[in-house]
């Protein structure tokens, strides 16, 4: 009889101890969730920061080079202020993008956020190709108004350089954008996979 309860107590022991491990495998498990979904944040921030970085510098230089090169009061304002609508819409995008409420349980938060900031990126091209296209002809144009009674090659080449560097410039963007889709529906799978643990 004593065997028995000897044995009883003791699978209870086991059945706690056990039962404190597979607690503290999911107290582990979700905080390295919670520092991957952390990291992935950081780094769609990080891009966020680099391409206010760029447009800020640009609204300036954008400007001032421009009109050194002849260009029109118009065509240098505009260019600065498509910089200003880019540096506007990715603070829009991005500002409520906060780790905090990742570490402090409030993943329906980040949840939402995440998802406002990819439906923003997915909707932008739908405005900024159709801008950048007419900013480029309109950037042709001025080429020829300047360069109209000068050497025709110097035309050519300022304009292929200008189409050259669309093309990298465009391929670099795609490239940005294509990575913050990509990392955003990661985060927001490792959210879902988060709350039906909990």
């Amino acid at each position: 009889m004593n065997n028995e309860i000897n044995e009883i107590l003791e699978m209870r022991e086991q059945l706690a101890t056990l039962k404190k491990q597979l607690d503290t495998q999911e107290i582990i498990n979700d905080r390295l969730i919670k520092e991957a979904i952390s990291g992935k944040l950081s780094s769609i921030n990080r891009s966020a920061i680099w391409m206010c970085v760029v447009c800020l510098i640009m609204i300036p230089l954008g400007y001032l080079n421009f009109q050194r090169m002849g260009h029109s009061t118009a065509f240098c304002i505009a260019t600065s202020a498509l910089f200003l609508i880019s540096f506007v819409s990715m603070i829009i995008s991005h500002f409520r993008l906060r780790k905090r409420d990742i570490y402090s349980g409030d993943l329906i938060t980040v949840y939402k956020e995440v998802s406002r900031m990819r439906k923003i990126y997915k909707n932008w091209h739908y405005f900024s190709i159709p801008i950048v296209v007419v900013w480029f002809g309109w950037w042709e144009y001025e080429i020829y108004q300047t360069m109209a009674h000068e050497d025709l090659t110097m035309m050519f080449i300022i304009s292929g350089s200008g189409i050259f560097g669309a093309v990298i410039g465009g391929i670099i963007g795609l490239r940005i954008h294509k990575r913050t889709l990509r990392t955003a529906e990661d985060l927001l799978r490792q959210i879902e996979e988060l709350k039906k643990s909990e």
